[in-house]
């Protein structure tokens, strides 16, 4: 069941089985994000996604991470406040496909 049927340019591939194979992980402090956006669009897999609905104690929206992350670090190379820590797994493991708490898909 882990046989890639859409592999994308960052080497990320969705499962058959509604999975998909992650080779890292972040701790996002999102009490510290303001909000700029820029860690959604340096992420080569698409795997950030900004909330709408919910804010931070200071009014910020903040980014949630959704399975698939590479641990290419781009998010935390670019952000201005250090909101996020980047994990890389020795061996790549094969996680749920999630969607934000924040906002529900059709």
């Amino acid at each position: 069941m882990t046989t890639a049927s859409r592999p994308d340019a960052a080497g990320v591939g969705e499962t058959d089985a509604g999975s998909i194979m992650s080779r890292g992980t972040l701790v996002i402090d999102t009490e510290a994000c303001k909000g700029c956006w820029l860690c959604i669009d340096a992420c080569p897999p698409r795997v950030l996604e900004m909330t709408t609905h919910t804010l931070n104690s200071r009014g910020y929206r903040y980014p949630v991470l959704l399975a698939g992350c590479t641990g290419c670090r781009a998010c935390s190379q670019i952000c201005p406040d250090f909101v996020f820590q980047v994990f890389k797994y020795e061996t790549p493991v094969i996680a749920p496909l999630t969607m934000p708490a924040d906002e529900p898909r059709p």
